[in-house]
């Protein structure tokens, strides 16, 4: 289940989600051009159906009662940690590229819609070697997906930041697994021969191995 899609629906308005570890403000929001700007508790990104739809009531009906939404949170308040105070802005669209478009699609042709994960670019960097460190990055505690916005550029191809989606998405469905001794293996044969199967993953490393020897690196 995805978070912002449901709320969408269900208000017929585009939503803007930012995710915050606030222990006593979990629920707010506020419209503004057309829009609506949801602060909300990352806990309720793995809050079932139900608890969703009653906050997208709660929107529509600011009024209303929320019992299902407190009973959700109180049961798991303990999951909250106590001394992090960063919030996530959820930003998919962006100057070029649209995350949520691409990564709804990626969805559909591979994963049969099954990956419920919010997808995000992540924050500019004015540190040229940072924002060449990684592409992209999956949290699987909170579900996010962010994608390296050097890539939301005219100069890089649709494809290429498709494969990242997907790539990072394959991170959500296989997980990381743990040997004996004790050390994580992110990238493991099986990941490694799910990637191969990308439609244009021959294109995308073509793409790639240009890019570098031409000097650009987003």
């Amino acid at each position: 289940m995805n978070l912002q899609r449901v709320i969408e629906r269900s208000v017929c308005r585009p939503v803007e989600i930012t995710l915050t570890n606030n222990r006593t403000s979990i629920v707010s929001f506020k419209r503004e051009e057309g829009r609506i700007l949801l602060r909300i508790q990352r806990l309720f990104t793995e809050a079932p159906l139900e608890v969703i739809l009653e906050i997208a009531e709660l929107i529509r009906k600011p009024s209303i009662k929320t019992p299902l939404v407190h009973d959700f949170f109180r049961k798991n308040q303990w999951r909250v940690r106590k001394r992090s105070r960063v919030s996530d802005r959820i930003e998919p669209e962006g100057r070029v590229y649209n995350l949520r478009e691409i990564f709804e699609k990626v969805n559909r042709e591979y994963f049969s819609n099954e990956i419920d994960a919010v997808i995000t670019w992540g924050k500019r960097s004015p540190k040229k070697a940072v924002r060449k460190r990684t592409l992209g990055s999956y949290n699987s505690e909170t579900k996010t997906i962010r994608i390296n916005p050097g890539l939301d550029c005219v100069r890089v191809p649709g494809v290429f930041v498709k494969f990242i989606v997907y790539h990072e998405m394959l991170h959500a469905d296989i997980g990381i697994l743990r040997k004996k001794n004790g050390r994580r293996a992110i990238h493991t044969r099986e990941f490694r021969k799910r990637e191969c199967l990308f439609r244009d993953y021959r294109k995308v490393l073509e793409w790639e191995r240009k890019a570098r020897l031409s000097g650009f690196c987003p």
